[in-house]
């Protein structure tokens, strides 16, 4: 994974696993389900990550298959994978793993286990870069996702025809504020 054709290395991605993982880690420890289900991979791709990154980690649940993902979830990785421009399969395996964590209830960047929102933003830059540059007004990464999904014919989750128009814009443009998960 580490080095892939089209693929930087880059050091951050490692802290990123690093975060990851640890809060997945925690949440399994307290009974929320194997690490492939707290973070949206199968094995495999679970056994590429420690590999490329922690070699001598010993993580658990390498052996545990998934079954078929929620429909949010899918769409999600697909729009991260297609709209976001994300190249190499560690860019489709931060797809996946960004898809699931979006389905958690905390701001992304806490569900992803990291320090703040511009550690997020910089993920999305280094992996989906597209996604990046369509965010350009800023809005909270989850409900931005979201509103790409809502774009798209024959989907309609948002009730008001552009973000102007929301009473909820105040929400999905409020500063993402709070205290890191791990």
């Amino acid at each position: 994974m580490a080095g892939a054709p089209g693929q930087v290395d880059h050091a951050d991605d490692r802290h990123v696993f690093a975060c990851v993982l640890a809060l997945a880690l925690a949440e399994r420890a307290a009974g929320g389900g194997p690490l492939t289900e707290r973070l949206g991979i199968g094995g495999r791709a679970l056994a590429a990550i420690a590999e490329a990154y922690f070699p001598e980690a010993g993580l658990p649940d390498l052996d545990v298959t998934t079954g078929p993902l929620p429909a949010d979830q899918s769409a999600l990785a697909t729009l991260l994978v297609w709209r976001g421009q994300a190249v190499g399969a560690k860019s489709q395996i931060l797809a996946a793993i960004v898809a699931r964590r979006s389905l958690e209830a905390h701001h992304l960047w806490q569900d992803l286990g990291l320090r703040n929102r511009a550690e997020l933003s910089a993920l999305m830059g280094r992996h989906f870069p597209r996604m990046k540059q369509l965010n350009d007004t800023n809005m909270r990464w989850k409900k931005f996702f979201y509103r790409q999904i809502c774009r798209d014919p024959g989907m309609q989750l948002c009730l008001a025809p552009t973000c102007e128009e929301c009473e909820e814009k105040d929400l999905c443009f409020a500063p993402e504020e709070g205290d890191a998960l791990i």
